[in-house]
């Protein structure tokens, strides 16, 4: 399982180039949704996210820190069912651009969560 943080930037280009000049290039760039990442042993490592990216997802503002933290699950629906009532944020969505389908939630101490599934190929 590869838990790891994913960065929300306002200034996608400049975050994005502050990240490759501390890791190298990244391993995966999709422009138009403002995504990367930086990968390890065919792990994500670190994400760097758009904010107009992840607002057309959730409202991301300011207050969170810019870093949501991503977690796999076998199975985002069922995850969400056995989450206590508001958790979730933004419920089970497919998001075909990023591949994946996900959910936010909120921890107890007001961090944004994505619980997700790599969707089939």
């Amino acid at each position: 399982m590869s838990v790891h943080p994913r960065v929300v930037a306002d200034d996608f280009p400049a975050t994005l180039r502050f990240y490759a000049d501390l890791l190298g290039e990244p391993e995966k760039v999709v422009a138009e949704f403002e995504y990367a990442s930086f990968d390890a042993g065919g792990e994500t490592v670190l994400a760097v996210l758009g904010r107009r990216a992840a607002e057309a997802v959730l409202p991301v503002g300011r207050g969170d820190g810019g870093v949501l933290v991503v977690v796999p699950v076998p199975d985002v629906d069922a995850t969400v069912a056995a989450l206590p009532a508001g958790t979730v944020v933004a419920a089970p969505a497919d998001r075909p651009g990023w591949g994946v389908r996900s959910a936010y939630l909120r921890d107890p101490e007001g961090n944004l969560v994505e619980v997700q599934t790599w969707l089939p190929r």
